[in-house]
């Protein structure tokens, strides 16, 4: 069995990609982690404050929800690769004043901007050329349109197995090429966050038929 680990990203990649978010409203640093010629590579969003703190992708209350998605599709961590396409934590401050009068700083979670998805799309490229999943499960738009860019959305397409090529930084050394289409094709099977049933328990009944499809598909 192959070894739960990170992928083995060049750590000049690494120092190049981290670099370009220094100045920005970020904290932590994390890798996917799973196993190499995984049966599915989930990509998520971005790292939130657990994650931020321990290092590990969907350890919070996502993480709970991601466990759910695992045991209905009868596969464990062991067996998949989870990553994200920004590896820290965008985070937004908001000044709060308590009724003694003293000014707290709330932290929160954000959505990536696109310059911080580029910044780190070398990362991403490098995952998926060592994982080289059956299935590659971007898990809510941001993942999505990292892939196969932004003119579908995870509402439209969620529980469709497509094929074709995956957005890729143009030059790993340069964010301002921007993003060329893969050579090779993919299978890509999106799915809708697990954070999202969090805020929307209505999709519940969606998701669990999609992690279904998608069993019979693995099994198939």
């Amino acid at each position: 069995m192959n070894e739960v680990q990170s992928a083995p990203v060049d750590p000049a990649i690494i120092a190049i990609c981290r670099a370009r978010l220094v100045h920005q409203p970020v904290e932590g640093f994390l890798l996917g982690r799973g196993v190499r010629f995984a049966k599915i590579m989930f990509i998520g969003e971005a790292p939130g404050a657990h994650e931020a703190l321990e290092g590990k992708p969907f350890v919070g209350q996502a993480g709970q929800e991601m466990n759910e998605y695992l045991e209905r599709l009868k596969l464990t961590r062991d067996q998949v690769y989870i990553t994200s396409t920004v590896r820290s934590r965008p985070y937004k401050d908001k000044v709060l004043v308590r009724p003694s009068g003293e000014n707290v700083i709330s932290r929160s979670n954000r959505t990536p901007t696109k310059a911080e998805i580029l910044a780190h799309a070398p990362l991403l490229d490098e995952e998926i050329r060592w994982v080289r999943p059956v299935i590659l499960a971007p898990m809510g738009n941001t993942a999505l349109h990292r892939l196969i860019g932004s003119h579908e959305t995870v509402t439209s397409l969620h529980g469709k197995l497509m094929e074709g090529p995956v957005q890729q930084a143009a030059d790993p050394e340069n964010p301002g090429a921007g993003y060329v289409f893969s050579p090779e094709t993919y299978k890509i099977f999106p799915l809708f966050h697990p954070a999202a049933v969090l805020y929307n328990r209505k999709l519940s009944t969606l998701i669990e038929d999609d992690l279904d499809i998608l069993a019979r598909i693995l099994g198939g």
